[in-house]
Parts: structure tokens; C-alpha cells; sequence
């Protein structure tokens, strides 16, 4: 059975469907059939898993690529149980994690959940707020309440010590700075990690490919969702198509402007992600890896230390 031996496990809006479309199109890379197969969620929430044959099927157009690529951003909160169970059934993959500034995380979270429908337009995000603080991490475990994990999902440090440990020096730490900053460095970069041609790509960008953009009609978004969901497999092999179609739709149903985020509620924020982010930075320097500028203390240099490699 041809499975997947590399995954990028994390995190929700982060860049993630940008790097997955980047990475498959190189011509040594085999893609999923879908970006997000979700096969290893379970193990997230205490469940077991289905047989790995369905989990190869969504490489069945997989030959002789030397990598086989899947990608599902939810794995990174799983903690050990999903890091090992999905260590044990692909036989040491390759994982890669994108980590983004969590303060800005959290606002583009928050709006995705609504672009879905999967809470009301006129919510505030003091409000959303205000529902997420009465659920405990324990309390996640249950799907449902996904959708109100938007700062819980910007606390890395409770989960990046379980995928360092169980994967070493065969995981890697991306960040959404340097995705943004020089794409093409960052993708030859990984190309090299991942022992393929670093000129193999025919996308040299890791443009938003999930950007989240409000819309005007909900009964019609609703519409566009379902069909998007149900020709995922079909988009997928016709990226091109899918630009055009997701253009088109934009321009009759889509939204421009966000709303407006309080500076009060930014700062709250700030302040909320400051004792987890010190835990990471603390993580990152210890695995040898250089800060981004949202770690870094006022004045260092430690994203730019020569000495530092880069994962």
C-alpha cells in the first residue's frame, strides 16, 4: 500500500494550503487526494483509527515520487497519542509544522469559523471570546467545540513538545513569516530537507490558497461550501480551474473587509499568549532552532544567528 511518509500536522491558518499546493506540485511529490485526509484525528479525541487501507486510497495515483504528501493541520493539537499512532502506522514520516504570530491566529480563526457557518455572522469577538473562556482544554476533546478553539490553538508550547520528541530531526518547523518574506527560499529549503530536486517546482509561491474572505449571500455561501467540499478530489487535480472558479465566485458573492478588531481585545490577547509563547521560545531554542521575530526579545538577534539551523 502506498501511504503517506510526509505530513504537515499543523496548524489551522497558518499558510498550511499554500505549502500543501506548493509542495504538490513538484514533480517528485505525490499528493493526497484531498489536502486535509483527516485520517489520524481520532486518535485526537480517544477514538480508533479506520483500517490503514482507507487511508490508501487517497494515494492511489501514487507511482514512484519519492514523497507522498498529505496534509491536515488539526494533527499538531493531538499530542502524543496522535504523534506516535501516526509515527507507528507510516513507519517514521517526515512532519512538517507551520506556526504562525497566535494573536493574529486567533483573529483569522475566528473569522474562518464564520466564512463556515459554523458561528452566526453578528457574533463579536469579544463574544466568541467570552463562549471559549468557559470551555477547558479537556472540554475539546469533543469535535463540537472546534469551532471556539481559536486560543487554545495559538498555545503551541502545550503541544510541540510531543512531536519533538517523537520525531526528532524529522520534524520541521516552518514559520508563516518566512513563507511570506521569501517563499522561494522556504520551499527550495524544504525541498532539500526533503532529498528532492530543489528546482522540481511548477509553484514557486505559498500564497493564501485558504484565505478567508466574507460573503454577502449566507444561503449561497452555504451552497458553495457543499459543492467545494464535494469536488475537493477533482479541484485538487485541476488547481488552475479551482483559481478560476474560487476568482469568479469571489466576485459575486464575496465581501471585502474584515471586521474591525478592537485594540483593547488585541492587547488582551497579547497579554493571554505572553507565558505560552516564553514556553516556546524556551522549546525552539533548546531544539536549536532560531526564533521568528514574534519570539524574539526587544533588541536580540536570535532569528538571524548564523550558528542557528533552520528546520
Amino acid at each position: 500500500m502506498k501511504l503517506a511518509n510526509t505530513v504537515i500536522a499543523g496548524v489551522n491558518k497558518a499558510g498550511t494550503t499554500g505549502l500543501y499546493v506548493a509542495l504538490a506540485s513538484h514533480r517528485q511529490v505525490a499528493s493526497s487526494a484531498v489536502k486535509e485526509t483527516k485520517f489520524f484525528l481520532p486518535l485526537r479525541y480517544g477514538q480508533p483509527l479506520p483500517p490503514i487501507a482507507e487511508y490508501a486510497g487517497y494515494f492511489e495515483g501514487a507511482s514512484d515520487e519519492p514523497v507522498r504528501l498529505e496534509a491536515t493541520p488539526a494533527y499538531f493539537y493531538g499530542g502524543e497519542p496522535l504523534a506516535r499512532g501516526m509515527h507507528d502506522a507510516l513507519g517514521d514520516p517526515r512532519v512538517i509544522v507551520v506556526l504562525r504570530e497566535p494573536v493574529s491566529r486567533f483573529v483569522s480563526f475566528f473569522e474562518y469559523q464564520k466564512v463556515r457557518l459554523r458561528i452566526p455572522e453578528s457574533m463579536t469577538i469579544e463574544e466568541y471570546l467570552a463562549i471559549a473562556d468557559r470551555l477547558d482544554r479537556a472540554e475539546f476533546a469533543d469535535p463540537e467545540n472546534e469551532k471556539y478553539f481559536a486560543f487554545f490553538g495559538g498555545c503551541y508550547a502545550d503541544d510541540l513538545p510531543a512531536w519533538l520528541q517523537t520525531y526528532g530531526d524529522r520534524l520541521r518547523i516552518v514559520f508563516l513569516d518566512d513563507m511570506v518574506a521569501d517563499p522561494q527560499r522556504t520551499l527550495r529549503q524544504l525541498a532539500t530537507w526533503l532529498e528532492i530536486d530543489p528546482d522540481g517546482y511548477t509553484i514557486e509561491r505559498t500564497d493564501a490558497e485558504n484565505k478567508t474572505v466574507a460573503y454577502k449571500n449566507r444561503g449561497l455561501q452555504r451552497v458553495a461550501l457543499f459543492v467545494n467540499d464535494r469536488s475537493e478530489r477533482f479541484l485538487r487535480r485541476h488547481h488552475g480551474l479551482k483559481q478560476r472558479l474560487r476568482a469568479l465566485y469571489f466576485r459575486f458573492n464575496g465581501k471585502a473587509g474584515k471586521a474591525a478588531v478592537d485594540d483593547t481585545v488585541l492587547a488582551e490577547l497579547a497579554t493571554r499568549y505572553r507565558e505560552p509563547n516564553e514556553r516556546l521560545a524556551a522549546q525552539l531554542v533548546a531544539a536549536g532552532i532560531a526564533l521568528p521575530p514574534w519570539l524574539q526579545p526587544a533588541g536580540s538577534d536570535a532569528g538571524t544567528r548564523a550558528s542557528s539551523p533552520v528546520r
